[in-house]
């Protein structure tokens, strides 16, 4: 039986032509494995495939999304699972690709061990947010859990109550749950190819990539996100998006805003890095 194909690596990678090349070789189809690229109204600032890219090979799941809505790794599970029989119903291959290091895992392993959203718990949560602030928040996530703290941005307020939500609920820290993971055997067989790019290059395409984003208009896809989902929105504090309105109100320069994106990239393409050093199943593709 033919296997899927998944695409990994950290961002600015070369992943996205490395899947389309993938997909071509295969007659293949993509598969969003991308926590941002999943939501409508984001495009331009999580470089989503073109419109070229999108009639050249069938993709599923990217920009879909309502950016008002939830997404999260049960829920990427059971999609990309829909995803890929629908794929191979019609004799394609199925060609994953992102760079979201607990959603591939997750589809590898399953996320039985991870309890579903507790809709009391996060009421709490959010409501200590409005009375106490994010960061006392973040600080008791690095009280009972570094290690996810460690994964985890402090203005990410998304990841911040999920992760002190498990915790309510079972009483155990995130990361011991994802972690055993590891012990069972893969719920999925496929075949995994890991982009690791040297870090000098990895840096030069970040830095490129950032600039292209402002230049096709990131400040105005930032501007209508606002609008659509209303000031402090989580979405609104990705990698791009928070510098680009930042400049758009007058508190940064285009060049400050520019560096400070390019700054958190490198940061955030580090800590998948490290994620992926750790996960010993994939085959490196210098890139």
């Amino acid at each position: 039986m033919v296997q899927p194909i998944v695409v990994g690596g950290p961002t600015a990678s070369g992943k996205s032509a490395f899947a389309m090349q993938q997909a071509k070789e295969r007659d293949g189809e993509i598969i969003c494995a991308d926590s941002r690229q999943v939501f409508a109204k984001m495009r331009v600032g999580t470089a989503g495939p073109s419109d070229d890219d999108m009639k050249s090979v069938p993709h599923h799941g990217f920009h879909t999304l309502d950016p008002k809505e939830t997404f999260d790794a049960g829920r990427f599970v059971t999609q990309t699972d829909a995803f890929v029989k629908e794929i191979f119903s019609r004799g394609k291959t199925p060609v994953l690709v992102g760079g979201t290091g607990l959603y591939l895992r997750a589809w590898r392993f399953g996320l039985s061990d991870v309890p579903a959203k507790d809709m009391k718990a996060r009421a709490q949560l959010l409501e200590d947010i409005k009375q106490l602030g994010l960061p006392a928040l973040y600080k008791r996530l690095v009280e009972i859990d570094e290690e996810s703290a460690k994964r985890i941005l402090p203005n990410d307020e998304m990841r911040i109550v999920r992760a002190l939500e498990i915790f309510l609920t079972t009483g155990k820290k995130p990361s011991t749950l994802r972690q055993t993971n590891f012990a069972g055997p893969p719920r999925v067989d496929a075949k995994w190819l890991l982009l690791w790019p040297d870090r000098i290059t990895l840096n030069a395409r970040i830095e490129a990539r950032t600039h292209m984003m402002f230049a096709q208009g990131l400040v105005n896809e930032a501007l209508a996100l606002r609008t659509y989902l209303g000031a402090g929105h989580a979405l609104l504090q990705t990698m791009g998006y928070e510098e680009a309105l930042a400049l758009a109100d007058g508190n940064l320069t285009q060049r400050e805003a520019i560096a400070l994106a390019t700054q958190r990239q490198r940061a955030y393409a580090k800590r998948q890095i490290t994620w992926f050093k750790k996960e010993p199943w994939w085959q490196r593709i210098d890139s």
